[in-house]
């Protein structure tokens, strides 16, 4: 279809590209035109914010594509975020099994409706299976995860602060990027874990498994990392530290 066309175009591929190709290309273009970079120009900055919204808009659709003959070649496509209308499918939309399966099923789209109309409400996800799940940009904030399977999950620019991932299982996740200010970690499998550029700070990491994590650029003020496991000075020097940060003592040498 001819929008499906004008979507891979607006990422710089060809057409059947692998989802990896397009994630990676969504990436370049969002750090490319983040509207951060125009701050001191306003008009360019304007200008950023709609070729984002294009950029994200096309990689929204790519990565959940229509199936073939579901709309026309001039019909608005069905997953464009601004068309996507959720509404609960039980009488209880509040219940946990109901919001595992919203966020497994529905997508990141749904699941942040869900939040804006439910917003006084802690999102209970403890031991949800969201191993390799796609939570790109996912609002978890307050959500409680704890003892969660997130093995390899996707949770770049995901908002998870405020959050209960005590004992989660974090491994290999892509967290880059991911707020995560007074999260508590605290236990958690964090094994070679990207957390490039995310904000830890005030965060309870005590006696989480870091080792083999990526730190570049991430900030840890305030955080606690007492008794973190596999820790090195090399992946704190960098890292953003201040006199709160609490770290465990380091072999001398």
């Amino acid at each position: 279809m001819r929008h499906i066309a004008r979507y891979y175009e607006t990422l710089g591929l060809e057409p059947g590209a692998t989802a990896d190709e397009i994630k990676q290309a969504w990436r370049d273009l969002a750090q490319v035109w983040h509207p951060d970079r125009f701050s001191d120009n306003e008009r360019l900055r304007k200008k950023a914010q709609e070729k984002l919204k294009e950029v994200n808009e096309a990689y929204q659709i790519l990565r959940n594509p229509p199936v073939d003959g579901a709309a026309g070649p001039n019909s608005e496509p069905p997953s464009s975020p601004a068309n996507v209308h959720w509404a609960p499918s039980t009488e209880d939309p509040t219940a946990a099994v109901n919001q595992r399966e919203l966020l497994t099923k529905d997508g990141v789209n749904a699941w942040n409706l869900w939040r804006k109309k439910y917003s006084d409400l802690r999102p209970d996800l403890k031991g949800a299976d969201l191993r390799k799940a796609d939570l790109v940009g996912a609002d978890l904030r307050e959500a409680d995860l704890s003892a969660a399977l997130l093995h390899e999950a996707d949770l770049y620019k995901a908002n998870l602060s405020n959050s209960n991932l005590r004992q989660a299982k974090l491994s290999r996740a892509d967290l880059n990027r991911a707020m995560l200010i007074n999260s508590d970690l605290s236990g958690a499998d964090l094994e070679s874990a990207d957390f490039s550029s995310a904000d830890l700070s005030g965060a309870h990491l005590r006696k989480a498994n870091l080792h083999r994590a990526q730190l570049i650029g991430a900030s840890l003020c305030g955080a606690d990392l007492t008794g973190a496991l596999g820790l090195t000075r090399e992946q704190i020097s960098e890292a953003l530290t201040d006199a709160e940060t609490r770290l465990p003592p380091f072999p001398k040498g």
